[in-house]
């Protein structure tokens, strides 16, 4: 009895906790229906798609399995009085699975899921060797063999796997490290399949890549997209491949037929193979110049729509149609791309287009596309093309003071670095010196030149007038730059270039850049440094200042003049025996000082009194230095003798 009764004593007391088990567990279940539904299905890493719930459920299976069950009181425990303890149901109990037996049991079931899916015999072995192949300290005797296993595995089967992620970068691994002879197998199984590989988001890299490293491809796939360049050239994924194969890849005849599409369907199913440009179709046939034009509008417009506008193909389009298009098409073009001008500038075609955009836009118009150009000003400015489109601003664009306070001012505040820049220092240097051939290409000043005509009818302001007001208020930040960066400045032939015309054209006083210079010129030769270079001892620096001693009597002469002469001989009359006798390319400074009007007195009769540190004359040196050497050495100290004999 005693017995029995603590037996029913203990099942009451865990009663209660059975009952705070079942309210858990139907929290946790309303938990798990909730989140049931918020996301009904989800995918696996490899992209199969499975029921929320498939994975929990088999979890918990795993575990119920894992269970013991309960092992029954025996009646001869409690006959022999022994005491037995329920087990605890609010914690389970679970079977101890050795480690290896669970992994073994995990990966017959992931084996399992896998072979339900297709190709999944090429597919997991292919990605093993890929994890190796990829590697960037793998030998090059390895990554050979692994690439012989691959080829073994994929060969034959390439078109059925492209279109997985996973595969589509172990195919691009494949193109990237194997063989002339294995890339071609990889893309001739792909022949016929490029046009929806391009409209694959990964896919059309296996294109790129083909296109990149299987020159013998290159014809068969441009050929696919013949017939179908309009579409493509629109759509998201494609467009970079078209762009690319006309860009990079393709010749020139077969450019022409990629942009021949833009022009009608005729185009699309008949190629002028002898007709490389839009001027040689329309001269051939007239007729059909109404048409295709309307064509080419809907073409350009349906990619600036979409958002193609940055793309080479699309550039060489807007280029043809600007120059075949009559005004009224111009002004719709436009109206359409003006806001969208600053994406073209990276080609040669696009830049073209920015530039005929702002010859014949309406001043609203000229004043939306500076407000666009504003925060990319020092990017167009070192822009290979760009930097054209600059130019072609200061030469149209009649509210200079729009002008000042929307591009010179950002010019101003990286002016060093523009100054220094191959491309950025001809912009500072069209401000200064204009259409100097010195600077600026004969190709780019005949395409400055074909606009003035249209600029006559589209700016009403006098050229000359506006240029002057551009200089006068760019000229004091390029003197002061001066009067700060000397040596930098001079220490680099291009930004060189920028001082020399800023001390000859700018407006405003120049003092201060010229104290700066001098001061630099002032130094003692012999101490002359590798960190300090002397400046007379130096390229370009020396010839910086040649030119600048003769601007007061020589072309190009300053405006006004510098007196620069008089002034650099006072700073350098001390050393200038060092200058002339082992100064190298400096005693073409000496020259010219001699033949400048304002100092040649002055330095004749330093060059024929004695030095410090010799009984003769520099003259008598200048004689011994050049005795018995040949004709084509010391050719500045010749010319200095034969000055001083006249």
């Amino acid at each position: 009895m005693a017995i029995a009764k603590r037996k029913s004593s203990s099942i009451t007391a865990e009663k209660p906790q059975k009952k705070a088990k079942g309210v858990k567990d139907s929290k946790a279940t309303e938990t798990k229906s909730a989140s049931n539904k918020a996301t009904p299905n989800k995918k696996t890493l490899f992209g199969k798609v499975m029921k929320q719930g498939e994975d929990d459920q088999e979890e918990e299976e795993e575990e119920d399995e894992g269970e013991l069950e309960e092992e029954p009181i025996r009646d001869d425990d409690e006959e022999n009085g022994m005491d037995v303890d329920t087990p605890d149901q609010t914690v389970p109990q679970k079977n101890k699975i050795p480690t290896k037996e669970a992994n073994a049991q995990k990966k017959a079931l992931r084996d399992e899921r896998r072979s339900h899916k297709p190709n999944s015999e090429l597919i997991y072995p292919a990605k093993k060797l890929w994890e190796k192949l990829r590697l960037k300290e793998l030998p090059k005797a390895e990554r050979q063999a692994v690439m012989k296993d691959m080829m073994a595995l994929i060969t034959g089967k390439v078109q059925d796997i492209i279109f997985k992620h996973d595969m589509s970068r172990i195919i691009q691994s494949c193109l990237k490290h194997g063989n002339e002879s294995q890339r071609n197998i990889i893309a001739g199984e792909l022949v016929g399949h490029y046009l929806t590989l391009s409209k694959s988001m990964y896919g059309r890299f296996i294109v790129v890549k083909i296109l990149h490293y299987c020159q013998k491809y290159r014809e068969a796939i441009i050929k696919e997209f013949y017939g179908k360049v309009r579409q493509l050239i629109k759509h998201k994924e494609a467009s970079s491949i078209i762009e690319d194969a006309y860009s990079i890849y393709a010749n020139a005849a077969q450019r022409a037929a990629l942009i021949q599409e833009f022009y009608g369907p005729e185009f699309r199913l008949f190629k002028i193979e002898d007709k490389k440009t839009l001027t040689e179709i329309l001269e051939q046939n007239p007729a059909k110049k109404d048409n295709i034009m309307k064509h080419l509008m809907e073409t350009l417009t349906g990619c600036l729509e979409k958002g193609t506008v940055g793309f080479s193909i699309v550039h060489r389009g807007l280029l043809e149609y600007f120059e075949h298009a009559d005004a009224k098409g111009i002004q719709e073009m436009l109206e359409v791309m003006k806001e969208q001008a600053v994406e073209m500038l990276h080609t040669k075609e696009g830049a073209q287009v920015a530039m005929l955009c702002l010859l014949y836009a309406t001043p609203k118009d000229r004043k939306a596309m500076l407000k666009t150009m504003k925060p990319f000003v020092v990017k167009i400015c070192k822009e290979e093309h760009g930097h054209m489109v600059m130019l072609r601003m200061f030469d149209v664009v009649d509210d200079t003071v729009l002008m000042s306070k929307a591009i010179l001012t950002e010019i101003i505040k990286e002016m060093e670095d523009i100054a220094k820049d191959k491309f950025g220092r001809r912009v500072i240097l069209y401000l200064l010196a204009g259409r100097s051939p010195k600077y600026i290409s004969p190709q780019s000043i005949e395409l400055l030149a074909k606009g003035d005509i249209v600029r006559a009818n589209t700016s009403k302001k006098d050229a000359a007038i506006r240029s002057a007001e551009l200089l006068n208020y760019i000229s004091p930040a390029l003197i002061s730059l001066i009067a700060t960066k000397t040596r930098s400045l001079t220490s680099e032939p291009l930004a060189c270039q920028v001082v020399l015309e800023t001390m000859l054209h700018a407006t405003g006083d120049k003092a201060p850049a010229m104290d700066a210079l001098l001061e630099m010129a002032a130094a003692n030769p012999a101490e002359s440094t590798s960190d300090e270079p002397n400046p007379l001892l130096t390229m370009p620096t020396d010839r910086l200042f040649k030119t600048l001693v003769q601007s007061d009597y020589k072309a190009p002469l300053a405006e006004p003049s510098l007196h620069f002469a008089k002034a650099l001989l006072n700073k350098i009359s001390p050393f200038i025996g060092f200058y002339v006798l082992e100064g190298g390319a400096s005693a073409f400074v000496v020259l010219a000082l001699l033949e400048n009007p304002e100092s040649a007195e002055e330095t004749k009769k330093l060059l024929m009194s004695k030095s410090k540190t010799s009984s003769i004359t520099l003259q008598k040196e200048m004689e011994k230095l050049v005795k018995n050497k040949p004709e084509n050495e010391l050719k500045a100290v010749r010319l200095i003798l034969s000055a001083l004999a006249k």
